[in-house]
């Protein structure tokens, strides 16, 4: 007789799972793309096969996984992710979204009612990657990764991996991107990506490939303009919050190639206090290293540090007046207002005009350390 209650425990615990759905049998959602056509946003959503996502034991057979693009459309954010459920077959989870890709239509025009809808949505998160784009969404989607890895390690998909390689531009979450959709004084630099079939082969035939190309620049939500890669060479020394490791070529006198690798860099900025011209003042601490150096230069560590940081602070100069021809807030001066002088803020707003059109770069100190030569040898001095 004790083993019946025993048994009707068991099949009371087993029922606590009838309505599990196994993982190969859910729609995971990698990757959106969000469009604005005719009135209506356009979602496009990247579905990959499930063995690109679940954990394998054991032997993986090698190959591409499958890339599937759906599309869909409404009036709101939350009406076209809806339309794409009548055609999806079984369920479809929005949980493993890594990736959001905004096109320039959306942001010129439509990038708060995108957000705002996006974090609306309950199961997406706000720690996506977020990137804009002037091609195609489906061809951006449909790029693929090298060497039979999954997508999931793709540079759209994973972009911390390869800024620590090559700090081209800075990645952003979606969260972030918030600031330059509600905060008044705030520019988020959004990256840029296009797509290319000219620098991979496989099997002898183009790899398309997902290649960053710049920034868009958004402040009180709206997309400011451009940033190509000659204002993003300033902007990493004074804008990003962190650089890993850029290449700097060096043009010496002595004709010798020279190139560094900047490892780390501190900005301070200072915000003067007159009105027009707002002069800003700024000082550079690099950290770096050689990456290459001719045996028999003879060039020494000094010069190096010299020229290292006259190419830094020409850089610097050079992004600032390109941006602000296009009244681009490159280095976030407005916000350091701001948060320090609100009054001073309301001000100068008051009159109408971009700040960053009052403002001029006035001392610009670079000191760069070179913390260790690699196998080149340099003269002390």
């Amino acid at each position: 007789m004790r083993v019946i209650p025993v048994f009707l425990a068991l099949i009371l615990l087993l029922t606590g799972c009838w309505d599990m759905k196994e993982a190969q049998n859910i729609n995971f959602i990698t990757a959106l793309g969000v469009d604005y056509e005719n009135g209506r946003f356009v979602i496009y959503a990247q579905l990959l096969d499930f063995s690109d996502i679940a954990k394998q034991e054991g032997a993986v057979e090698t190959g591409h996984g499958e890339v599937w693009i759906g599309k869909s459309e409404g009036r709101t954010i939350d009406e076209a992710l809806i339309s794409l459920y009548p055609a999806s077959q079984q369920r479809t989870s929005w949980t493993h979204v890594r990736t959001i890709i905004f096109s320039k239509a959306l942001l010129d025009k439509h990038l708060p009612e995108a957000v705002n809808g996006l974090i609306q949505t309950r199961d997406l998160r706000y720690t996506p990657w977020v990137f804009g784009t002037d091609q195609k969404l489906p061809d951006i989607l449909k790029s693929i990764s090298l060497l039979n890895e999954s997508v999931l390690n793709s540079a759209l998909l994973d972009p911390e991996e390869l800024f620590k390689l090559y700090s081209y531009v800075e990645p952003l979450r979606l969260i972030k991107l918030m600031d330059g959709v509600k905060e008044p004084a705030v520019t988020k630099l959004l990256p840029l990506v296009s797509w290319t079939e000219g620098v991979w082969k496989g099997d002898g035939e183009p790899t398309p490939q997902v290649k960053l190309v710049g920034a868009y620049a958004i402040a009180q939500g709206k997309n400011r303009g451009l940033v190509d890669s000659e204002m993003l060479q300033g902007a990493r020394y004074v804008k990003f919050r962190r650089m890993i490791s850029f290449p700097l070529p060096l043009v010496l006198d002595e004709g010798a190639p020279v190139t560094i690798n900047i490892a780390h860099r501190d900005p301070d900025i200072q915000i003067g206090p007159g009105n027009d011209p707002i002069r800003v003042n700024l000082n550079v601490r690099a950290k770096a290293y050689i990456t290459e150096l001719a045996a028999d230069s003879g060039i020494t560590s000094a010069r190096l540090r010299a020229a290292a940081a006259e190419t830094i602070e020409r850089e610097i100069r050079r992004s600032f007046d390109a941006a602000k021809a296009k009244q681009i807030d490159l280095y976030n001066l407005e916000e350091i207002i701001y948060r320090h002088d609100q009054e001073r803020w309301k001000k100068l707003r008051s009159q109408g005009k971009p700040l960053i059109s009052i403002m001029e770069l006035d001392q610009v100190h670079v000191e760069v350390n070179l913390i260790h030569s690699s196998s080149h040898k340099v003269l002390k001095q």
